[in-house]
């Protein structure tokens, strides 16, 4: 079996753990939260968690019977010397542990999304990762999924031809849920440079009203009493560049349809489709002016999307080779959230990217 990695996890809420309670048991997608999906992975074993608040500590010890606990995570990544460490604490939460493991000789990472709270928290990031030689994947885990990456490797074999539009459907928060969508539509477009963004953040989310930005503070700011400040987002667009031969230009159109999880990638000869959230992959090619159709479905099997992700941090750890959502894809997506932010208090007119004001402070969950 070969070396087996210590693992810490700080945060020990629903993707600590607690979500499996939740979950079909018969679901592709489990093990899910991380703390199964390491118990699931002979090669890892947790050895202590940690948490903020007392109360939540307990229930994950009393569900997953692990006692070594910690309410101050520096205290045990300097006592416990974890090879790998699962961040899954608020977004707004997360930049100092993320630094503090990849200062203090964490080899891995894997650090729920969104990443922080700020570009500038996101800059530190990228450097203490880069600097310390750290491993890195976030927890956008349809790049690990089966069946989206079975779907990239058609686009990029040219069976669409070439990719021009990805159309994403989902109706989500800016900070915590759309690193998702982003961060798909990057990996099916073939990861290239994000160069712009438009939109608007919505005014509402739901029955309640939105996170009010505040001048001053140049910040997002929670209702009275809570700690999240997470906009809900309208219609925005992205604006990809691919340098290679030559450069291609692509776009991503994100609509805000409530109840929805799906993705259409337009190319010169046909259309990739994955809907259903993960339930159903097609691809469909037209033969040239005839009316001739190919359709391909596509099944996904394996292993869950999050025991690929750190299998992924592990490989890098052994061989050098890059995860497939290291820190740099990472910012990417990073970039776009919160240009489409300084989109929205521009009116929705049209943002370079990357961004050049790195302050602006959204504190999501």
């Amino acid at each position: 079996m070969g070396k087996v990695y210590r693992v810490a996890i700080i945060g020990t809420g629903r993707m600590g753990g607690l979500i499996e309670d939740e979950l079909s048991a018969n679901q592709f997608s489990s093990p899910y939260g991380h703390f199964s999906a390491y118990q699931y992975i002979q090669q890892t074993e947790v050895i202590a968690v940690a948490n903020r608040g007392a109360d939540r500590l307990q229930r994950f010890t009393d569900r997953f019977g692990i006692s070594n606990t910690y309410l101050d995570y520096q205290q045990m990544i300097q006592k416990e010397k974890p090879d790998i460490v699962s961040i899954t604490t608020p977004s707004f939460a997360r930049a100092e542990p993320i630094i503090f493991a990849a200062e203090h000789g964490v080899k891995g990472i894997y650090a729920e999304k969104g990443l922080c709270a700020s570009l500038e928290e996101a800059d530190r990031i990228s450097v203490a990762c880069h600097q310390n030689g750290t491993a890195f994947n976030w927890g956008a885990m349809r790049r690990h999924h089966d069946g989206f990456i079975r779907l990239r490797g058609a686009i990029q074999n040219g069976e669409i031809g070439q990719p021009q539009y990805a159309i994403m459907y989902a109706q989500t928060d800016l900070i915590k849920h759309h690193p998702h969508t982003l961060d798909l539509v990057s990996m099916l477009l073939g990861d290239p440079q994000p160069v712009w963004v438009e939109g608007l953040l919505a005014e509402s989310r739901g029955t309640r009203s939105a996170p009010n930005y505040d001048v001053k503070q140049h910040a997002f700011l929670p209702p009275e009493g809570e700690e999240v400040a997470d906009p809900m987002v309208e219609l925005f667009r992205v604006g990809y560049a691919h340098k290679g031969k030559q450069e291609m230009h692509m776009e991503g159109i994100f609509l805000p349809v409530a109840g929805r999880f799906d993705i259409d990638i337009h190319g010169t000869e046909g259309t990739a489709m994955a809907w259903d959230n993960g339930g159903m992959f097609r691809l469909r090619r037209g033969r040239g002016k005839t009316a001739e159709i190919e359709e391909k479905v596509i099944k996904p099997a394996g292993e869950s999307p999050t025991v690929c992700t750190i299998r992924d941090i592990i490989n890098e750890i052994e061989t050098g080779q890059c995860t497939s959502g290291n820190i740099d894809v990472t910012m990417q997506s990073v970039e776009v959230q919160f240009g489409l932010a300084h989109s929205h208090l521009q009116g929705g007119e049209r943002i370079a990217l990357p961004v050049v004001d790195r302050k602006l402070y959204i504190p999501g969950g």
